[in-house]
C-alpha cells in the first residue's frame, strides 16, 4: 500500500492512506489537513475501516478467516448474486431487511468505495465549512448528526418530531383552548365575585348596616319592614316616622364592630352614638333561604329596640316629640335608639316641663323612668271658672229653698210658717282652683243673696226675709275631652 509523508495523519493511525484512498491527494493547509484527518477518521469509524494502529478484527492473517467486508471482497458468503441476500436454500439473512431502507454501502459498493466517498465528502465538508468562515475550533453541527449531514447511504437518524399541524386545525385548537381557559377564568372570577358580593351586599354585616342606616335616618317604617318589631299596634306607637324623625338626636355613626357566624346563624356587634355618648348592641341573625337565586338571605331575628317608661300624674296620654301617645296601663313603650322629648299632650289645658329621654341599648343605656308632672294651664282654670259661673247662674234661677247642689241652704222654717218662694242673686262668683292633675276643682269665696216671700210665722201674714252667703262655693270633678272641658259631680260645701 502506498503512503504519502505529506498526507495528514488519520485520527487513529500513523498517516498512511487507508485502503481506497489516493496517494496523490494534494497537500492542504493546516486547517484543511485537520479537517481532512477528522473526515478520514469519521469515514473509518462509520464504515468499519480500522485505523492503522489497531488490529482489524478481520485482518487477513495467515490462517484467519477472510473479512467479508475487506477491500476487494464484496461477495456474500451465502450468495454471489447480491450482498446481504438470502441464504441459498437456507434461512432468511438477518441483513436482508435493512431497518434503514437501502444498503448503507449502496448497490454494489465495497468498503473501499465507501471510504473514498467518505473522504471526498470530508474534503467537501472542509471546504464548505471554511468557505463560510466557520471557526477553526469546530464544525457546524448538522441536524441529527455530530458532524453535519450524514453521507449518502448512511443510516439517517430517527426523529420524534410530528408532522406540522394543519393551520386551520391549529387555529381551532388555539381557539378552543382560549375559550376553555376563559371559561375557567370566568368561573373563578364569578365565584370570587359571588363571595365578595354575598359578604358585602347580602351578608349579615350588610343586612345590619342597612337596618342601622334606616334608623339613623329616622325611617322607622323602613326599619319595621327590615325587621318585624313583633309588638301590637298599640305598643308600636313610638315606631313611626313622625316620632323618630322628630327626635332631638338621632343615631349617629352606626357601624358594625364584629361579626361571628356559625352555620345558619350569625351574631353582629354594633356601636352608635346619641348626643355624644357611644352605645353598643348585639343583633342575632339567621339564614332564611336565598335571594337573587344565589346569595344567602339573612334576617335579623330581634329588632334593636329600647323601652321607654313614662308615668304622667294624670291619665296616660303624653306627648313624645310633639305627638300625643297613650302609654296605656303599663306606662311602657318600645322605641328605636334616639333621644326623645317627653312632655304634656297637645292642648291648652295642661303643661309640663319637657324632659329628654335617651332610648339606647347596651351597657351605657339608661333604664330609668320619667315622671311627667302635668299642671293645669290658666286656660283650663279659666274654662272651669266659666263653667262654675254658669253653674252658679243656674243656681240663682232657682225659686225653691235649698236648691240641690248649689250650696244655698237656709233655715227659712224659722221665719215662715210655710215654704216661701226664693229669689237668688249672685253677688260674687266663687274663685276656681284646679288640682295639680286637673281632675278636680274647688270654687269658694263667692257671695250670694236670696229673698224669701211667704206667710210669716210671727206675727203672721205675708212677709219677706233676706238671706246671704259670704263664702259661697262649690266643688266637683273635671272631664277633659280634647278641647272640651266639663265639670261634673258638683256639690256644695
Amino acid at each position: 500500500m502506498a503512503t504519502d509523508d505529506k498526507a495528514p495523519e488519520a485520527a487513529h493511525g500513523d498517516g498512511s492512506v487507508p485502503q481506497g484512498g489516493s496517494a496523490d491527494t494534494p497537500q492542504q493547509d493546516a486547517p484543511d489537513q485537520q479537517a481532512y484527518a477528522q473526515g478520514s477518521a469519521y469515514a473509518q469509524e462509520a464504515y468499519g475501516q480500522p485505523a492503522a494502529d489497531q488490529e482489524a478484527p478481520y485482518s487477513p492473517a495467515a490462517g484467519a478467516p477472510r473479512n467479508p467486508y475487506s477491500q476487494g471482497q464484496n461477495q456474500n458468503p451465502f450468495s454471489d448474486q447480491a450482498p446481504y441476500g438470502q441464504e441459498p436454500n437456507g434461512p432468511q439473512n438477518p441483513y436482508s431487511q435493512n431497518p434503514y431502507g437501502q444498503n448503507p454501502y449502496g448497490q454494489g459498493q465495497t468498503p473501499a468505495d465507501a471510504y473514498s466517498q467518505g473522504a471526498q465528502q470530508a474534503a467537501s465538508y472542509t471546504q464548505g465549512a471554511y468557505s463560510q468562515g466557520a471557526p477553526q475550533a469546530g464544525y457546524p453541527q448538522g441536524a441529527g448528526h455530530p458532524y453535519g449531514t450524514a453521507p449518502a447511504g448512511y443510516p439517517q437518524p430517527l426523529t420524534s418530531q410530528r408532522p406540522p399541524m394543519d393551520p386551520r386545525k391549529k387555529k381551532k385548537v388555539i381557539l378552543f383552548s382560549a375559550l376553555a381557559a376563559g371559561l375557567v377564568l370566568l368561573l373563578i372570577i364569578g365565584s370570587v365575585i359571588i363571595k365578595v358580593i354575598g359578604g358585602t351586599q347580602y351578608g349579615p354585616e350588610a343586612k345590619v348596616e342597612a337596618y342601622l342606616s334606616a334608623i339613623s335616618q329616622g325611617k322607622a317604617s323602613e326599619a319595621n319592614k327590615l325587621v318585624d318589631p313583633g309588638v301590637s299596634e298599640g305598643a308600636a306607637a313610638l315606631l313611626s316616622n313622625d316620632i323618630l324623625k322628630g327626635s332631638k338626636a338621632l343615631m349617629k355613626n352606626p357601624k358594625v364592630t364584629d361579626v361571628s357566624s356559625r352555620g345558619d346563624s350569625a351574631m353582629v356587634e354594633v356601636s352608635y352614638s346619641i348626643d355624644g355618648t357611644v352605645y353598643d348592641g348585639i343583633l342575632e341573625l339567621s339564614k332564611n333561604g336565598k335571594q337573587a337565586g344565589v346569595f344567602d338571605n339573612w334576617t335579623i331575628d330581634k329588632p334593636l329596640l329600647a323601652s321607654v317608661y313614662v308615668y304622667p300624674n294624670q291619665d296616660s296620654n303624653v306627648s313624645i316629640n310633639g305627638v300625643d301617645v297613650d302609654f296605656g296601663k303599663g306606662y311602657e313603650l318600645l322605641a328605636y335608639p334616639a333621644a326623645y322629648e317627653v312632655g304634656a299632650p297637645e292642648g291648652k289645658f295642661f303643661e309640663a316641663e319637657t324632659q329628654t329621654f335617651v332610648a339606647a341599648t347596651g351597657s351605657k343605656a339608661s333604664y330609668e323612668s320619667i315622671a311627667l308632672e302635668l299642671a293645669p294651664t290658666k286656660e283650663l282654670t279659666d274654662e272651669i271658672q266659666a263653667q262654675v259661673n254658669q253653674y252658679m247662674d243656674t243656681c240663682a234661677t232657682q225659686t225653691v229653698a235649698n236648691p240641690e247642689n248649689c250650696n244655698l241652704r237656709t233655715n227659712y222654717y224659722l221665719h215662715f210658717s210655710g215654704e216661701p218662694t226664693f229669689s237668688y242673686k249672685v253677688v260674687k262668683y266663687p274663685t276656681v282652683t284646679v288640682n295639680e292633675m286637673g281632675t278636680r276643682f274647688e270654687a269658694d269665696k263667692g257671695q250670694a243673696s236670696a229673698t224669701a216671700s211667704g206667710e210669716l210665722a210671727y206675727p203672721g201674714g205675708e212677709g219677706t226675709s233676706t238671706y246671704t252667703w259670704d263664702d259661697w262655693g262649690i266643688s266637683g270633678s273635671v272631664v277633659i275631652d280634647g278641647d272640651t272641658v266639663t265639670i261634673e259631680e258638683v256639690y256644695g260645701f
